[in-house]
């Protein structure tokens, strides 16, 4: 282990540890840091979530900030918990804890490191009037997609403020070989998934439409959506005016082994409006599936057109269909495709390339905030011991 960053001690404040993707990267760079020596503790207004056992077993035991609904109370208890600890660093994992991490720093002196884990725009949609604070209060903010850090800078935030950290990924031991078998599927049954939360930004209903449109022409491709959310009704209403139900798709519903859907599935494809890293694209790549997609945030710069999949315009169903049809005629394709996937996963986004970009973007944001304790302590290759008594909270 690298003991370079033995001194550095780094809180993460959370909205929830449930089965999603910031919440995977959460536990990536926990585990990166860890790598380098680093103190690092989660705090969480939930308690009870599924990747709660999987810090527990990190050694990262989470703090539970949340008993009271009460955002002020909430802070409160943070700040207290954050004095005990004395960080110099405080990241948000997710957008809307970005003010909490803010005033919770400037309150015990440490670096406020921000997050936008989408594109950006449905960010500062969802959360309205307080959208303007979550993006500025921050010192600095650590996005993990082009479309965001695009969109901080079209709405203000300087250039130098912004870091770009994409998600990361590692391959399945055997991945290579399971990937093979997989792809050998009948011609005649290829099976089509896709995967998230049914929101309207996600627009399944263009996925159920080019599947619809591709068994016009090969009846024997089938489709699963593994998701839940409020636009079930709505999309089961769909498929079942276009004949679809119930053979033809299947709706999985909430999916706690995405490794088992994937590996029943051919082809994976991704119809959103709105993302910023799509992590389900690189699962799905990891377990060797070809991908289609829209180029919905940062999923066209993840896929390469023609190479691991196809991107097809947001608007054009045609499209897409057309690409499931090109997919499952052939066997083969779909292999060479799903392989060249599995190594771009492995080449580009590896989690051995996160304890450095990490520290890379927190030495930035020191030079930039003249957090001189914390900039003392970070030389050019990594991080060095820093000294308790000269960074961190006061006591």
């Amino acid at each position: 282990m690298n003991r370079q960053a033995s001194s550095l001690r780094v809180a993460f404040v959370a909205g929830t540890l449930a089965q999603g993707g910031a919440e995977k990267q959460l536990v990536h760079m926990v585990a990166a840091l860890q790598r380098t020596g680093a103190d690092v503790r989660v705090y969480c207004c939930q308690a009870g979530e599924y990747f709660e056992e999987v810090l527990r077993g990190m050694g990262v035991a989470p703090i539970h900030i949340g008993q009271r609904d009460s955002p002020a109370v909430r802070l409160a208890t943070l700040g207290i918990a954050l004095r005990r600890f004395r960080p110099h660093v405080v990241q948000a994992a997710h957008f809307y804890m970005n003010l909490y991490a803010a005033l919770a720093a400037r309150a015990c002196g440490a670096l406020s490191v921000g997050a936008i884990r989408s594109d950006g725009v449905k960010d500062l949609d969802d959360t309205g009037a307080w959208g303007w604070w979550l993006l500025r209060m921050p010192s600095a903010l650590i996005v993990n997609s082009r479309a965001a850090q695009a969109a901080a800078q079209r709405l203000g935030v300087p250039a130098a403020a912004v870091h770009l950290i994409a998600n990361v990924l590692a391959l399945p031991e055997g991945a290579a070989a399971e990937s093979g078998r997989t792809r050998q599927a009948q011609n005649d049954r290829v099976r089509v998934l896709a995967a998230g939360g049914l929101h309207r930004a996600k627009r399944f209903d263009r996925f159920i439409a080019a599947v619809s449109a591709a068994r016009a022409s090969r009846p024997g491709i089938t489709a699963t959506i593994a998701g839940a959310g409020p636009e079930q009704k709505h999309l089961e209403a769909q498929a079942g005016s276009l004949g679809l139900l119930p053979d033809a798709i299947r709706f999985a519903g909430h999916c706690p082994d995405m490794a088992g859907a994937f590996r029943e599935a051919d082809i994976f494809m991704l119809t959103s409006d709105h993302e910023g890293f799509p992590n389900v694209i690189l699962e799905a790549m990891a377990a060797g599936l070809p991908v289609i997609t829209t180029p919905a945030g940062d999923a066209g710069r993840i896929v390469m057109d023609g190479s691991s999949g196809y991107v097809v315009d947001f608007e054009d169903v045609a499209g897409l269909a057309n690409r499931i049809l090109r997919l499952a005629a052939s066997a083969d394709l779909r292999t060479r495709l799903g392989r060249a996937g599995q190594l771009r996963v492995a080449a580009e986004y590896s989690p051995e390339l996160l304890p450095e970009q990490l520290l890379g973007a927190y030495r930035a944001a020191a030079r930039r905030n003249r957090a001189a304790p914390l900039l003392a302590s970070i030389g050019p290759s990594g991080v060095r011991a820093a000294a308790s008594e000269e960074a961190g909270c006061p006591a």
